[in-house]
């Protein structure tokens, strides 16, 4: 078969293009600087290392008064989760107890992932509240913005708290900058617990810390995480469950409400914790800083 000059021509032309572009485009990324495959960051600490107490929040007992051991997940559980850096334990304060679920994921990220609304749907529960962003009052003891480091994405300085390390050393812990300072914006959904038991709920609530940064949803994971711009990437999934009853009379987001005064307890003893695990984000954004201005 034998085609027209000029149709011989144009496909040498397309495929001179290609090649071209082909040849150019990770050059024209590079000067860019944009970072399409993220590198990972490592972990400080392993995060079984968040401590034990936390303020007035003790491990939770069992029924036998034994202290209940830190979640150990299967090797399908952990494919499912899609990290092996994980910490799952439960504490217990004033009669309220809350099951801390914290997981880590860096490097080449697919999916952010799992969240209640959709585990606890898959798992048959009926859902009694949509997934709702709350925003919850976290007083951390002791912070402070006096002289510390701006995050490069918002322009905004980060918390950060006094700490002691493992030898004893003062150092500073930078917390995650969020849309206002004090508050964490939280994804709470809740279900009923027992089937065709509607006064028994179960209450799920999370939101993620991403390269520095608190985020509320999954959609928000992905502009932090995936900005081209960033050459690292790493986010952190911190979830809170609580199981509780409503009392007759009461408004039906009575548990919902008990869960939230739970969480604004916990939380500022807990994420200072976590922060402490994660990677120091303005170290990291500090040591990328020559390679974007080279």
């Amino acid at each position: 078969m034998r085609f027209r000059r000029s149709i011989v021509s144009a496909f040498v032309a397309l495929l001179v293009v290609f090649g071209v572009g082909f040849a150019t485009i990770p050059i024209v990324i590079a000067q860019l600087e944009i970072y399409l495959r993220k590198e990972a960051v490592p972990l400080a600490a392993d995060l079984s290392t968040v401590p034990v107490p936390l303020g007035s929040w003790t491990r939770a007992r069992n029924a036998e008064g034994e202290p209940i051991k830190d979640g150990i997940f299967g090797a399908e559980m952990i494919e499912s989760l899609g990290t092996d850096k994980y910490l799952d334990r439960k504490y217990q304060s004033d009669g309220e107890m809350l099951v801390v679920h914290v997981a880590y994921y860096t490097g080449m990220i697919d999916d952010v992932p799992h969240v209640p609304e959709r585990c606890w749907d898959a798992a048959g529960l009926s859902q009694s509240m949509v997934a709702t962003v709350f925003d919850v009052e976290v007083d951390y003891p002791g912070a402070t913005t006096d002289g510390s480091p701006v995050n490069a994405a918002t322009g905004r300085p980060y918390p950060r708290v006094e700490s002691t390390d493992a030898v004893g050393n003062v150092v500073p812990v930078h917390l995650p900058v969020g849309d206002e300072d004090g508050v964490v914006r939280m994804t709470v959904t809740e279900f009923e617990n027992v089937p065709g038991d509607p006064s028994s709920r179960q209450v799920g609530g999370y939101f993620f810390i991403a390269n520095g940064r608190i985020a509320p949803s999954a959609r928000d994971v992905r502009f932090m995480a995936f900005d081209p711009g960033e050459k690292y990437a790493y986010y952190c999934k911190v979830q809170l469950s609580y199981t509780g009853r409503l009392v007759t009379g009461e408004a039906d987001d009575a548990v919902v409400q008990r869960f939230l005064q739970a969480a604004e307890d916990l939380l500022p003893r807990l994420i200072p914790e976590v922060m402490k695990c994660l990677p120091d984000w303005p170290t990291v954004e500090e040591r990328t800083r020559p390679e974007r201005s080279a």
